[in-house]
């Protein structure tokens, strides 16, 4: 499987271009293709594991990145006044992708 920016990528049947596993898996599981402004973000920040439990679909690169500075904040130890908010990208919940969708 060829990789892009070490995503894994596959060939779409249909149109013959390449795409990112991540997205279509998330495609798949959520039954409708994905606004080009959804960002599939990886929990355990390995792009490799399209797992559909390390997958959440955010709405925006906005909010994606809010996510990721508040998890390295959380990393390097800098307290967080509201962990409530981060709640559901943290929680393992077991389902389906489209109960992780905010």
């Amino acid at each position: 499987m060829p990789q892009s920016a070490n995503y894994p990528t596959i060939r779409d049947p249909r149109t013959g271009r390449r795409r990112r596993l991540h997205r279509v898996v998330a495609e798949t599981l959520l039954g409708r293709p994905l606004l080009a402004s959804e960002v599939v973000h990886h929990r355990d920040g390995d792009r490799t594991n399209n797992a559909p439990s390390n997958l959440i679909v955010l709405p925006n690169q906005r909010y994606h990145a809010h996510i990721e500075y508040h998890l390295r904040c959380q990393r390097r130890g800098m307290p967080f006044l509201f962990p409530e908010l981060l709640s559901g990208v943290l929680q393992e919940q077991p389902g389906t992708l489209f109960e992780h969708l905010y």
